[in-house]
């Protein structure tokens, strides 16, 4: 189930409407090496692909890189996989050494980055292998520096609210009117639900990488602007830092402890996948993962201050982007697998939105019937934020890689009481710059 949209019109799907930088600096000075991929004395081609995620992720592609393999016996797969943090640290360190994989997943702006490193395959030299006529041409713009297109978006989704009725229910707390609440009831209601919950159960479980950028594009300043500079203002940080502040004081949400004990982990170890959060805000293709973890029926509903401000702050993202290495040996094999990951409607059934609801209008409508309860809201509650009409976020540039990683120090710093609101935000827009500056 999802709330009421910005508009309460019945909205058309989205498809239809309008250590790492010091690793990836070493690939001139490595540029000698040999690329990736093999052959064999049998005629077969070996290539190599790579992507973070929890075990549920990985048995679903390998179950698709059989189907693949199947189908091209000339071909053989081999895969790594691993969680978020470790990922990019090897794949920094494969790419240094000239050895990354022949498919990578992207994210954030490591497509940015690794393309400005030169580490990224131009994808129009394997345009005969992979064909993206059915992916909406604003939806492949993310991907494009410099008019070069160098990574596929796997699909979409948008950043939301989930909700855990039953948590609301139990503490005696009626759900909002979510279509118009303020960040103000929200805390405020946060604060009732942990007061009324036994000991451990708290109204809001923070994700602040995923809520800082929403709550500041409504402000109007999105965290990177379209020339790859720093958007948004030191005010807007501090206003958020306070809030959360003013979270930790009224209890609406754990201890500082608990939020930096969770701040990482999967789902299923998270307050709201265990059954101890009446609400989080994070990307809304995970209400399935926390579905399932916590046993409830959990709902999607849409961010406080949408009506709030001019602008609604959410909207459609690409949930990663798969890439070829430039030094593939093997850039046409890795193409065939690219393309059958994000053009094969049978690959399509079995990954659903895992990974975002697919961009590629045939595939979309193939999976369609096929996703659950949890996948049914989720594609309703992305068309809705297409309906709303929300500016695109542009892909955070080279140096912006840095951006989680200080943001949950600081944050951090504000929750443990070692530096105030002001202070944190001052630090936060000077570090940034920094980064930015640095490449």
């Amino acid at each position: 189930m999802i709330g009421k949209s910005r508009t309460g019109k019945r909205p058309r799907t989205f498809l239809r409407a309008g250590a790492a930088g010091a690793a990836l600096a070493a690939l001139v000075a490595l540029s000698g090496c040999s690329g990736t991929g093999t052959g064999s004395d049998d005629g077969r081609t070996t290539i190599r692909f790579a992507w973070w995620g929890d075990d549920r992720r990985a048995a679903t592609t390998r179950s698709v890189l059989a189907d693949f393999e199947k189908a091209n016996p000339d071909i053989t797969v081999e895969t790594e996989t691993s969680d978020f943090n470790a990922y990019f640290d090897k794949l920094a360190t494969e790419t240094a050494a000239n050895d990354a994989p022949d498919v990578m997943t992207l994210g954030g702006a490591y497509p940015r980055e690794y393309s400005d490193r030169g580490a990224l395959l131009d994808l129009a030299e394997v345009s005969q292998q992979l064909d993206l006529s059915k992916f909406p041409e604003a939806t492949l713009d993310s991907a494009k520096f410099d008019g070069t297109l160098y990574g596929v978006p796997t699909g979409g989704n948008a950043i939301s609210m989930i909700v855990n009725p039953a948590v609301f229910e139990a503490a005696g707390v009626e759900l909002p009117d979510t279509g118009s609440w303020t960040w103000e009831e929200f805390v405020s209601l946060a604060g009732e639900i942990s007061e009324k919950s036994p000991k451990g159960t708290v109204g809001y479980e923070p994700r602040v990488n995923d809520t800082l950028g929403v709550y500041a594009a409504q402000r109007g300043t999105p965290i990177f602007d379209e020339k790859g500079e720093l958007g948004v203002s030191a005010a807007t940080v501090e206003d958020y830092f306070a809030l959360e502040k003013s979270l930790l004081a009224n209890k609406g949400m754990p201890s500082a402890e608990v939020v930096q004990e969770v701040s990482t982990v999967t789902p299923e170890q998270t307050l709201m996948g265990r059954g101890r959060a009446a609400m989080t805000i994070t990307y809304s293709n995970l209400l399935g993962a926390y579905t399932q973890a916590s046993g409830e029926e959990l709902k999607l509903v849409h961010i406080p201050g949408e009506h709030q401000y001019e602008r609604p702050g959410t909207t459609v993202l690409p949930s990663q982007y798969y890439a070829i290495s430039a030094r593939s040996q093997h850039p046409e094999a890795a193409a065939e697998l690219l393309s059958h990951l994000v053009n094969s409607a049978e690959a399509g059934k079995k990954i659903r939105d895992d990974r975002g609801l697919p961009f590629n209008t045939e595939v979309r409508e193939a999976i369609t019937p096929a996703l659950d309860e949890a996948g049914r809201a989720n594609a309703e509650y992305v068309d809705q934020v297409a309906e709303n009409g929300a500016a695109a976020v542009p892909i955070p540039p080279a140096g912006g890689s840095g951006l989680n990683d200080t943001t949950s120090k600081l944050d951090s710093d504000v929750l443990f009481g070692r530096a105030s609101p002001a202070d944190a935000a001052k630090a936060w827009v000077a570090e940034m710059k920094q980064a930015l500056d640095s490449v």
